[in-house]
């Protein structure tokens, strides 16, 4: 399945980051503007009005002191001032008031110009959006000025966003102060900035720096970013692909990374899970090896003892047997092969029942040495038609064992019958038990030619059956040693088997005591 970059977990854990932090780095870098803009307006402010009261309090005192014109008193107070550093940036306007004047403010300071409109009547008269104060209020705050209120405002309601734009208008008595004499004038004062609707040096000059700040943050928060997820995402591409490999039929494919935490753990859990489906999808070939394997030794073994009983019976029907020796050797060759197509109906019972995990042990002390003489003693007529003599080497004093006679009684009888049909004639099949500390170790040995070496791994296994080690035409079904395997496990021993130099094949089991 095709998948854009933007559907990425990559691209979206990294664009994600990089917006989370432009937009931390944008509002940061907003509160710092506004918050400087804030506080340079306060101090703007203060400046301006303190600018304004001093200023108009020595110009009333300069006119009571030195018997002067408001417009000489202001020239003479302001021009120093206006000079200096402080009003380098702020412009101050001294209007006389005239009561009984149609115009009640003139501006005398600066000196007007003849024929040309100046500032101060502009403030009074004019409304040109263009420089975008407000001159409403300016006047309003002129005329309450002439009332002998102070008024501390904006000029204007625009401007750059985070500056200030701030006008103090104080009104000048006679005398330097209200107790002294009457107002006489008032004083307008703001700065060029924010008559101009700029935004200060200070202001300008900290907001590029946070600007090229925050571009630069922003640029390692992106390339951050991107390192960070690549963190993350890389593991996940590689279960991803793994996860694709796996899903095609490629169930070694294991994923390594060296990352911790939750993606570590599962990668770590990825790989035991396609171990473990590994093992399963072997186990099941195994089976399905076996199922065919069970097939073809179940058909083999159940066409050849049917082919047989059919061919006699067909033989006494139409009359081939004349004597009474013929009927009794075919009867002998029927019986014996339906014992076999039973034998190999209560193996299968038995297979059954250990896979269905309904295999039910009644556990009771039990003597090896008694029991393998009744075994031994059933196999007898076995034993001497194939000319092989069994042999019970177990001793008698040996402790008894906790376990299921019966299931034991059929242990020996596989275990048995299996040594018998890889025996020659004249050889011997000797059962012998030691005492190895809470456990007997039992053995069957055989003077057969062994196991070969690569069958010895799988004798026990169920349906497996080695031409050399376990010929087809004995009738063997590949299921006695399965079951001997189950009967001892279950019983709580295990099972092996080895070549015995200079003899034959030895099957080792074992069994706990009492």
């Amino acid at each position: 399945m095709r998948t854009h970059w933007w559907h990425s977990i990559r691209w979206r854990l990294a664009l994600g980051s990089m917006l989370v932090a432009l937009l931390a780095t944008a509002l940061l870098a907003l509160i710092i503007v506004l918050s400087v803009a804030y506080f340079y307006g306060l101090d703007q402010r203060q400046q301006l009005t303190d600018l304004a009261s001093g200023s108009a309090r020595r110009i009333g005192s300069d006119m009571l002191a030195h018997q002067r014109t408001l417009a000489g008193a202001s020239s003479d107070v302001l021009a120093p001032i206006v000079r200096g550093s402080q009003g380098q940036d702020s412009l101050v306007i001294v209007y006389a008031y005239l009561p009984r004047a149609a115009t009640h403010l003139q501006p005398v300071y600066p000196a007007l110009i003849r024929g040309r409109p100046t500032l101060a009547t502009v403030l009074l008269a004019s409304t040109d959006p263009d420089l975008k104060i407000n001159y409403a209020r300016v006047r309003a705050a002129l005329t309450q000025g002439t009332h002998g209120q102070q008024t501390i405002a904006d000029i204007g309601d625009g401007g750059p966003p985070g500056s200030a734009r701030p006008f103090v208008v104080t009104p000048i008595f006679y005398g330097g102060d209200s107790q002294s004499g009457p107002v006489v004038g008032v004083l307008f004062v703001t700065s060029r900035y924010a008559l101009e609707g700029t935004m200060p040096p200070l202001v300008a000059t900290l907001s590029r720096s946070v600007l090229i700040a925050s571009i630069a943050v922003a640029l390692i928060a992106a390339l951050a970013a991107i390192l960070f997820s690549r963190t993350i995402t890389r593991p996940l591409a590689k279960l991803t692909r793994a996860t694709r490999q796996l899903a095609s039929g490629h169930y070694d494919v294991r994923v390594e990374t060296g990352a911790r935490g939750e993606l570590g753990e599962l990668a770590h859990n990825f790989n035991e899970m396609a171990a473990q489906l590994q093992r399963d999808v072997e186990e099941l070939r195994k089976q399905e090896l076996w199922r065919r394997e069970l097939i073809m030794n179940i058909t083999h073994d159940l066409a050849t003892p049917l082919t047989a009983i059919a061919g006699l019976g067909e033989s006494l029907i139409d009359g081939v047997n004349r004597s009474r020796e013929d009927y009794e050797a075919t009867g002998r060759i029927i019986v014996r092969e339906t014992l076999r197509l039973r034998r190999l109906v209560r193996d299968l019972h038995m297979m059954a029942k250990m896979e269905a995990g309904a295999l039910q042990l009644q556990r009771k002390p039990v003597r090896l040495a008694v029991l393998v003489d009744e075994v031994l003693a059933v196999l007898a007529p076995e034993f001497e038609r194939a000319n092989v003599e069994p042999c019970n080497t177990i001793d008698y004093n040996l402790p008894p064992v906790q376990a299921d006679p019966d299931m034991l009684t059929r242990v020996f009888s596989n275990l048995c019958d299996n040594a018998l049909r890889h025996t020659p004639a004249g050889g011997m099949v000797v059962i012998d038990a030691v005492q190895q500390e809470r456990c007997l170790i039992v053995a069957v040995t055989d003077t057969g030619s062994g196991i070969p070496p690569q069958a010895l791994p799988r004798i026990f296994d169920r349906f497996y059956r080695a031409d050399e080690a376990r010929r087809g035409d004995t009738g063997g079904s590949g299921l006695g040693l399965a079951i001997v395997r189950a009967i001892v496990e279950a019983h709580g021993g295990k099972i092996w088997a080895e070549n015995v130099p200079g003899a034959g094949a030895r099957i080792l089991f074992t069994l706990p005591l009492l």
